[in-house]
């Protein structure tokens, strides 16, 4: 059986890539607009719950615009957390998610490239432990590389020339993810993120029995 190669995550911490800012930049703008629409109101503030978030790529823009109440970060490496200590309402958990769930009940629980790096069994497990730790009026967020020409040939480009970092990354099909989520979560929106490249999936749910969800199916009937 052939052995895949694991990401070096404290190696991509300590030299990000360049292009990652423009990126970054993008894909949490397009992750504030979806938790404006679609996350339940609260005067205190909400709750977010960033899993796989070592250091953060957008922990302060979400907390300049949304100023939450708490920002837990979930993450089982070392470093990554590191990175985030001195950060204000920031509350950081060393955890591996296929075997363990922190005490956290968030408003809003999302991840931005991390179940990509994960075999199909053990994707299904950090897809629940989303809706695990999220409220029941909650929003789960997955933001994942996804198969295009533009992402292949991206990639294909940069192990070409030894630039790509992720030997673990699988993009994932936007329905096949659907299909993983659908006893879990029903869909408020849906959208790929072309000017990354590298295109990105932006997938955001309501919990199943929620007073959204329900609403939202009722509009899509």
């Amino acid at each position: 059986m052939t052995t895949i190669e694991t990401t070096d995550w404290e190696r991509y911490y300590r030299r990000p890539c360049p292009a990652a800012v423009v990126t970054r930049r993008f894909t949490a703008n397009r992750l504030l607009s979806v938790i404006r629409r679609h996350a339940p109101r609260r005067e205190r503030g909400l709750v977010l719950a960033e899993l796989g978030g070592g250091a953060s790529c957008c922990q302060d823009f979400l907390a300049r615009h949304l100023r939450p109440a708490a920002y837990h970060v979930v993450d089982n490496n070392p470093l990554g957390l590191e990175l985030l200590r001195d950060r204000p309402a920031v509350i950081l958990h060393r955890a591996d998610l296929l075997r363990e769930r922190p005490p956290i009940t968030a408003d809003v629980v999302f991840s931005l490239g991390l179940i990509e790096h994960y075999p199909a069994d053990q994707r299904q497990r950090l897809i629940a432990a989303h809706f695990d730790l999220v409220a029941p009026d909650g929003l789960v967020v997955l933001s994942f590389p996804t198969p295009t020409r533009l992402y292949h040939l991206t990639r294909c480009l940069a192990e070409g020339l030894g630039l790509w970092r992720f030997p673990d990354e699988e993009p994932l099909p936007l329905p096949a993810v659907i299909a993983a989520v659908a006893e879990r979560g029903e869909i408020a929106s849906s959208q790929v993120l072309w000017p990354i490249v590298l295109t990105q999936a932006l997938l955001a749910l309501k919990p199943r029995g929620s007073a959204a969800a329900s609403a939202a199916r009722v509009l899509a009937a």
